[in-house]
């Protein structure tokens, strides 16, 4: 839902000089086969190792415990805006997996740093 919202709405964040990146814990085959699927058009990196998701302190210390997966280290939905200059603007972070980033705020950010 997230990633094809962000594919219908490009063009509002090119107006705002931002490029949209999707990345996550998925390997490169199934991101592709998934962005087929659903008609996903804004790049997918993958952070298959998850040191992207530790880097930025993104990471579940267990995803999904109850269910004893024991894993570890999986990426949690969020977003950053990050400037020109490599200095991270804005960040979203949150433990529900369900739950969608709040795209009016990152919206308003971007327009601020236009």
């Amino acid at each position: 839902m997230e990633m094809c919202g962000i594919s219908n709405d490009l063009a509002a964040y090119s107006s705002l000089n931002a490029e949209v990146f999707g990345i996550s814990g998925d390997n490169p085959f199934a991101q592709e086969a998934w962005a087929q699927k659903e008609k996903i058009t804004a790049p997918l990196l993958s952070d298959y190792e998850h040191k992207v998701a530790q880097a930025y302190c993104v990471a579940y210390d267990s995803f999904l415990p109850q269910m004893n997966l024991g894993m570890g280290g999986v990426p949690k939905r969020a977003v950053f805006i990050v400037d020109r200059q490599g200095v991270i603007q804005y960040a979203e972070c949150d433990d529900d997996a369900r739950a969608l980033p709040n795209f009016d705020k990152v919206k308003t950010k971007l327009a601020e740093l236009k």
